[in-house]
């Protein structure tokens, strides 16, 4: 009879334990697992796409010349044999000896305001075509040919693409200086909460970076500078174009000019931005011991930059420090290594070094396309609405017994989240980022006040950072040291009695560590 309770026991045991793995949550499991390998792939390939392109593209096929023909047939006169000498004679005289030579039915024609009467110094011998490149050159004008018909300018008129949005940029990164966190043109912050009173002993404190730009009215402050005194430019913002009209040198100047100039704001780079949370174990409490994160790195393709008082970054080793080039990545974030291995990501490194430490989770992950000198928004946020006051307002009645009350409640939004602006200035292969990120979360709403009048107190969790540094394309810059320490206390009864019960106190050291790696996108945006 004993045996067969103690076989009940254990089978009652063991469907209990069985319970406990029930299909919804092995299914819930599986799910995740999936997700954070496709997640993996699928960075993996992003980061294969950043890849810069080689400097050799190798093309299987007929090579074909680009090079546009004009099907338009030149006059025969071109190539007549002349010969031009004259010292300080006036271009009218050395146009009339040209045309000569090139036939009687061929006419020469000026420009209306052009000066005839310059005097041009030539000793030539060549062909026509030659001898009118060389007045060309000689006189600063220029010349085109129909038929039989040579049409001289002073002036030409050329319109330029610009590679911008018509408006003007107005940023603010950083805090205002009178304090409220406010961040660039949208009010408020990452955790913004209405009605509210708060006593912050840095509020008084502020850093930003803050610009009002117009490239319109910088680009026509600049050609008008390089123009001649007769020379004329006119900015459309409408159709994002320049239309500049002025001698031949001079306009050829500006298209230079304007052909760096939407290089330069062409330009992209893609910064991917994570956010870690690191829960440290109790033999890590003084903070995260980087001695451990490089000695992670040993053996790898990868190596740890360090000095005391500066960002710490990821760099793809090179050839010139003798490392061996197999498995030497291009942008510092994927490895190659050779055919039938997987990559090794320098992120994954880091984790698993950080893990060793506590426990780490990624708080956030986003990646950001930027534009040369244009600022870039990031913004994931949580609404969430609560009561922000209650005022209870009596209207006598008849009697004392009979006043009416009127409660008038007020709600308040609490909005937490992520926002990150990004400000890049690329200068060769060296990026120089302005980062500004507020992250936030709420931990929760704190009844307060009489019973029939309570209201919430939102508590929340901030973290702001404001970061300026010079990165090259494909290292990842590590931003630590953001520590909170939190202390909580407990205690539980059993039966109403305390003795019965038990005590309990928990302290926890978070750090968070931002990585950001920028990498240069080439080619026109």
């Amino acid at each position: 009879m004993m045996l067969k309770k103690w076989i009940v026991l254990l089978l009652s045991t063991a469907f209990v334990l069985a319970a406990c793995h029930s299909p919804v949550y092995n299914q819930t499991e599986g799910n995740i697992a999936d997700v954070k390998i496709k997640a993996a792939k699928e960075r993996v390939i992003s980061d294969n796409k950043a890849k810069p392109l080689p400097p050799l593209l190798i093309k299987k096929g007929l090579y074909v010349d680009t090079t546009p023909i004009s099907l338009s047939k030149r006059p025969s006169w071109l190539n007549n044999h002349i010969v031009v000498r004259g010292d300080q004679l006036p271009f009218s005289y050395y146009s009339r000896v040209i045309a000569a030579g090139a036939g009687s039915k061929v006419l020469t024609k000026y420009q209306v305001g052009m000066d005839p009467t310059s005097n041009v110094s030539i000793n030539y011998s060549g062909t026509i075509r030659g001898a009118l490149d060389m007045l060309a050159a000689k006189s600063g004008y220029v010349y085109s040919i129909n038929n039989n018909m040579i049409y001289w300018q002073a002036f030409i008129t050329r319109t330029f693409d610009i590679a911008f949005m018509p408006g003007d940029s107005d940023y603010l990164l950083g805090k205002k200086s009178s304090g409220g966190g406010a961040n660039t043109a949208e009010q408020g912050t990452t955790a913004q909460v209405s009605n509210y009173t708060t006593s912050d002993s840095s509020d008084s404190e502020y850093s930003n970076l803050s610009g009002k730009v117009s490239i319109w009215k910088d680009l026509q402050a600049t050609i008008a500078q390089m123009l001649s005194a007769d020379g004329k430019v006119t900015v459309s913002q409408a159709s994002t174009s320049v239309t500049v009209r002025d001698r031949p040198t001079n306009v050829q100047l500006v298209g230079q000019y304007i052909y760096n100039l939407n290089s330069n704001l062409s330009k992209q780079v893609l910064v991917k931005v994570q956010v870690l949370e690191v829960s440290l174990e109790n033999a890590y409490n003084y903070g995260i011991d980087w001695a451990i994160i490089t000695n992670a790195f040993h053996n790898s393709p990868f190596t740890l930059n360090a000095n005391y008082g500066t960002p710490i970054a990821i760099t793809a080793l090179n050839t010139a420090s003798g490392a061996s080039t197999t498995g030497v990545p291009t942008l510092g974030t994927v490895a190659t290594v050779p055919e039938g291995k997987n990559p090794i990501p320098s992120y994954t490194i880091l984790l698993k070094a950080l893990n060793q430490q506590g426990k780490t989770s990624v708080v956030s992950e986003p990646r950001v396309l930027c534009l040369n000198n244009q600022v870039s928004v990031v913004r994931i946020v949580k609404s969430e609405g609560y009561v922000a006051s209650i005022q209870n307002t009596a209207t006598p009645g008849v009697s004392s017994t009979t006043n009416t009350v009127t409660s008038q409640v007020t709600p308040g939004m609490l909005v937490t989240g992520l926002t990150l602006y990004i400000l890049p200035k690329i200068l060769n292969d060296r990026i120089y980022l302005s980062v500004n990120a507020d992250l936030s979360t709420n931990d929760g709403f704190k009844q307060f006040g009489p019973t029939n009048s309570e209201i919430q107190l939102p508590s929340i969790t901030e973290k702001h950072f404001n970061q300026r540094s010079m990165v090259k394309s494909g290292d990842t810059l590590i931003l630590s040291g953001f520590r909170q320490v939190t202390n909580r206390t407990g205690a539980n009864q059993f039966l109403t009695s305390q003795a019965l019960g038990g005590k309990a106190a928990e302290q926890v050291n978070t750090e968070t560590v931002v990585l950001i790696t920028p990498i240069l996108l080439h080619g026109s945006a």
